[in-house]
């Protein structure tokens, strides 16, 4: 038995849309998240990477929905993980949890490379739960 699945959107429309609202989603979290470290000094931004992640594999779950192809469902998280690594990082530098001391190129190199990485990895599971449950959902169906 074949399952096909259509999404709603083509993908010229379904791609930018959910890459915008991914870039969007973790640049407003890396605010609200430095926003409250910054009035809460006994909470460490860094101690978010939980919740951080969570909204990885999310992001690859809704785009697994919209544009229903693991190559982009990894595009979408890589290309979120770099923005969030160089103007999420920009972002919580400026408000003050995100300041490292002797932050220098090549760490931000080297953490730019890790979460466009960790985007696209944690992403790609979100896409793969996605995939599961739509194949269980779609087999009781029939």
């Amino acid at each position: 038995m074949s399952l096909t699945v259509r999404s709603v959107w083509s993908l010229a429309t379904a791609f930018p849309l959910t890459l915008l609202g991914a870039v969007v989603l973790v640049l407003a979290f890396d605010t609200i998240g430095a926003l409250i470290c910054a009035r809460n000094p006994r909470l460490a931004y860094r101690n978010l990477w939980p919740l951080q992640f969570a909204l990885y594999l999310v992001i690859g779950f809704v785009a697994g929905v919209t544009v229903l192809d693991p190559r982009y469902v990894g595009a979408i998280g890589a290309v979120t993980g770099l923005v969030e690594a160089t103007l999420g990082w920009a972002i919580t530098w400026r408000i003050g949890p995100g300041r490292i001391e002797g932050a220098n190129t090549a760490a931000f190199v080297t953490v730019a490379l890790s979460m466009t990485a960790v985007g696209f990895g944690l992403s790609l599971i979100g896409y793969v739960i996605f995939a599961q449950l739509a194949r269980v959902f779609m087999a009781a169906q029939h």
